[in-house]
């Protein structure tokens, strides 16, 4: 990757990098916000003033009653007493004494603090003066405590409702920011899924673009073999005709029957091949022009194969061909050329890559929804490394030994287009068919046409 692509890229992500910050800012405030807010809510009990003017005003209420009762305790007493000033003293000490100071009753409770202590029982004795004059002074000081807890309650419900004025406003400040994070983690996935697309998008065009290009070189390859295939092929035949022509010519008068006979019958088996050769060409052309269709009949397999295999006999009078048809009717649903083209091609297959002494079989059956025509050579089987590309167009393996054990039009190097059978397996599938084959090293190969059977009144299996 050079660096103007590098640079490129980065580009496409550059609107990501505000969005991005934008997003962690948000969050980042966000969470602010929320430990602020959690701090301010956590109030500890030193700090409670209520509570602890509250606490002192119970303390004085209780030395009051405890000095004032008729059997009065002198350790109760001074238990309440020291009580008593200790919630004093925790008033005048630390954030309590700074909370009196802002609400204007610090000096007044140093001055309860300074009268309880001019009365302390431990230093005066117990005595019912004494006694008289603390159940006084409680009486003094209970409702100027009331009077400093009623201050303390009324700032704290102002306070309170200040801290939930403010509690409001953060909580909106952190939906704003939340949402503003939200906003913008769907501004980063967009952005994301955006650039995402154009590299998809950019990818299946180079994808295009380099199949297009194989294409183009498959069909510039294709056609370069077929015409020079084809040439090939047609050369032999010709070949054929013109020194057959020019031999009769060379013999002027003295040409006897069964020389005539004899060249007639070399031009005609060549004339055939060009036939069949054209023929092939035909249909393939059709096929890849979406021209050729099939006119499904039902077609009664035995006597087209009987009669495919009277007009091979005709061209090889020496080969032995064996028909065996089993019992009842078999009748398939098909188009009678277009089968009698797939069964001609792999008769003549079997004859052409089987031993001249052998013998070519042809069997027809049913199986379950199906009716199929079986051609068995004894030749020396397909080689293992062939058999995945025998329906493959022009096809002509390397081995020349092993490939004339098949049976395949074209498989032998040099004597066959390579068109055949995948000719045949077109035109099979075409007709909702298919063909099959089975092979053994040395022993021979067996294809095998398939074709949905014909049911009554014009039904076929499917």
């Amino acid at each position: 990757m050079d660096a103007r692509t590098a640079q490129n890229q980065w580009a496409q992500y550059a609107p990501f990098l505000p969005v991005l910050l934008v997003f962690l800012g948000s969050l980042v405030f966000a969470l602010a916000k929320s430990s602020a807010l959690e701090r301010d809510m956590r109030i500890a009990a030193t700090q409670n003033m209520l509570w602890v003017v509250t606490q002192t005003q119970m303390e004085v209420l209780a030395l009051t009653l405890a000095v004032g009762r008729p059997d009065r305790d002198d350790a109760q007493i001074s238990q309440r007493f020291d009580l008593t000033l200790s919630r004093m003293n925790l008033l005048m000490e630390g954030p309590q004494a700074r909370y009196l100071e802002d609400i204007g009753h610090l000096q007044a409770v140093q001055d309860m603090s300074a009268a309880l202590l001019s009365l302390d029982p431990l230093e005066l004795g117990h005595s019912p003066d004494l006694h008289a004059a603390l159940f006084a002074l409680g009486q003094d000081l209970h409702p100027q405590i009331n009077r400093i807890a009623n201050d303390v309650m009324t700032r704290d419900w102002d306070k309170s409702a200040a801290r939930l004025d403010a509690y409001r406003a953060t909580q909106r400040l952190i939906i704003i920011a939340v949402s503003c994070a939200f906003l913008a983690a769907l501004a980063i996935t967009w952005v994301l899924l955006r650039n995402q697309r154009r590299l998809h998008m950019t990818a299946l065009e180079h994808m295009r673009a380099a199949n297009l290009l194989e294409q183009e070189r498959d069909v510039s390859a294709m056609y370069r073999d077929f015409a020079a295939i084809v040439s090939h092929q047609m050369r032999t035949p010709l070949s054929l005709i013109d020194s057959s022509m020019h031999r009769l010519a060379r013999m002027g008068d003295n040409v006897a029957a069964s020389d005539v006979d004899q060249r007639r019958k070399i031009v005609g088996d060549a004339v055939g091949r060009l036939t069949r050769l054209v023929d092939t060409v035909l249909l393939l052309a059709k096929l890849d022009n979406d021209q050729l269709k099939a006119r499904f009949m039902p077609l009664a397999m035995d006597q087209i194969v009987q009669s495919i295999m009277d007009e091979a006999q005709s061209r090889h009078p020496h080969r032995t061909m064996r028909l065996s048809c089993s019992d009842g009717a078999i009748v398939a649903r098909g188009d009678r050329h277009l089968v009698g083209h797939i069964i001609d091609n792999l008769l003549s297959n079997a004859l052409k890559y089987s031993p001249a002494e052998s013998a070519v079989e042809l069997r027809v059956f049913a199986q379950g929804n199906d009716v199929a025509c079986a051609v068995t050579d004894q030749g020396q089987g397909i080689a293992a490394q062939d058999q995945p590309y025998l329906f493959n167009r022009y096809f002509r393996g390397a081995d020349g030994d092993t490939l004339q054990t098949g049976q395949v039009t074209g498989q032998v190097s040099g004597q066959g287009t390579g068109l055949g059978l995948a000719l045949a397996h077109e035109l099979a599938q075409l007709q909702g068919g298919r063909i099959s084959f089975e092979t053994w090293p040395g022993k021979g190969s067996v294809f095998t046409l398939w074709l949905p059977a014909m049911k009554k009144r014009g039904e076929y299996a499917s």
